[in-house]
């Protein structure tokens, strides 16, 4: 029962559409003669935990980090591209119109705990993710992961399975991963909606310290 009330937490709502951009990137201001910085766009691809189900857009995950992102020195400019109810076949299909013509300079990955809850076999949202990274990879993007954290992984081969598929893609690709951003409100009802499934914006703010600090070095290091 407990296996199964962590792994529901990660359950995205069967609707919902993808988040519009965060903030529109810093423009020059006209006849300033100053060229500024280029600040790099960072689309996460996810479900309801990247698009803030039944949260205002400033309240989602994005947005936070980027703020939080901010606070520390590094500027980037984040698209959530989140939308509830994704499997990773789902983020794979609409590919196109949520990554590419944003300009990315960074595709974060958080998808396949619908997979998971699904009952898919563990091999199909790994060869979804690969083509996922793929397409990055074919459009000179950088990728990282964000993994689902399966527990007990040594009472069932299939959640073995599943909680290899992100620190073995990791390595082939040669990606950071972080391997569960759910982890700072897994169980604690004050920072999870009454439904028992998704954060609130006291959660999500919580989980946003992780991904913030997970991102940082990685947006620091981009060219």
């Amino acid at each position: 029962m407990r296996r199964l009330i962590v792994i529901t937490a990660l359950l995205l709502s069967s609707c919902g559409q993808p988040a519009t951009p965060v903030a529109n990137a810093p423009a020059a201001s006209e006849g300033s003669g100053m060229t500024k910085p280029h600040v790099p766009t960072v689309v996460m691809l996810g479900d309801s935990l990247t698009a803030g189900y039944d949260l205002s857009d400033d309240e989602a995950l994005p947005a936070v980090v980027e703020r939080l992102l901010a606070a520390k020195g590094v500027q980037a400019h984040f698209v959530n591209a989140g939308v509830s109810g994704d499997t990773t076949a789902d983020g794979l299909n609409r590919y196109d119109w949520s990554v590419q013509g944003t300009n990315a300079d960074l595709l974060v990955v958080a998808l396949g705990a619908n997979d998971f809850l699904m009952g898919l076999s563990p091999e199909r949202p790994k060869k979804n993710l690969a083509a996922i990274l793929d397409r990055a990879k074919a459009d000179s993007i950088p990728a990282v992961l964000i993994g689902v954290a399966i527990p007990h992984v040594d009472a069932d081969p299939r959640d073995a399975a599943y909680a290899a598929i992100y620190p073995d893609l990791a390595k082939e690709y040669g990606i950071p991963y972080q391997p569960n951003f759910m982890a700072p409100i897994a169980g604690k009802s004050g920072l999870l909606m009454d439904d028992g499934l998704h954060p609130t914006a006291r959660g999500v703010e919580a989980m946003a310290e992780g991904v913030a600090e997970f991102l940082a070095p990685v947006i620091a290091a981009l060219d």
